[in-house]
């Protein structure tokens, strides 16, 4: 009972992330406490063990549970970037009108989800999914990762990551998922 306790695909996990998951989709919740509260810690590191998981699983049910698991956080990855950016952008749209705007709580925001830039290379690695739905989820995520943070590490720019994007520039066809994977290479170069 203690070992599966731990793992990230038991049931105890599942319920916890689908709460989580609940929580920041809610336009009501203070995000700022959930921050301060060491979300973006908690869910880069729920994100990596998952990740592992999902590349890993061999058997059916692994892999449909893990699958699962990683959509969730994925949803909750994109609330809490959906969340930064309009601050930042409010920020910004504030200080070009000159109604001001408080820079601070953006700057204070973007400091907090630094850690988030650790997953880009994860993100990159699950875009060549033969799930539409994990490739849909995490260009999204890496979208808004490389337009809040840019590329500003060269680790984004290895070998097995140009792989990952060769590999889904070549299988997809829609223009749309085209430009946006352009788009956030150029970001990473840039």
């Amino acid at each position: 009972l203690q070992e599966h306790q731990d793992s990230i695909l038991g049931n105890t996990m599942q319920t916890v992330i689908a709460l989580l998951n609940n929580m920041v989709a809610n336009k009501s919740t203070n995000m700022m406490l959930l921050f301060k509260e060491g979300l973006a810690h908690h869910i880069c590191n729920l994100l990596i063990e998952t990740v592992a998981l999902y590349l890993e699983a061999d058997d059916k049910s692994s892999t449909k549970t893990a699958n699962a698991l990683l959509l969730s956080l994925l949803d909750i990855l994109h609330c809490m970037l959906l969340y930064t950016a309009n601050i930042v952008r409010q920020t910004l749209q504030a200080q070009k009108s000159g109604t001001g705007g408080d820079t601070q709580a953006a700057e204070d925001l973007l400091l907090i989800n630094k850690p988030l830039t650790d997953l880009i290379s994860l993100l990159i690695q699950l875009l060549p999914s033969e799930d539409t739905e994990i490739f849909v989820s995490a260009s999204q995520c890496l979208s808004l990762l490389v337009q809040l943070y840019g590329g500003n590490s060269q680790e984004s720019m290895s070998p097995e990551n140009m792989d990952s994007f060769a590999e889904v520039l070549k299988s997809k066809k829609d223009t749309r998922q085209l430009k946006l994977l352009l788009r956030i290479v150029k970001r990473l170069v840039s």
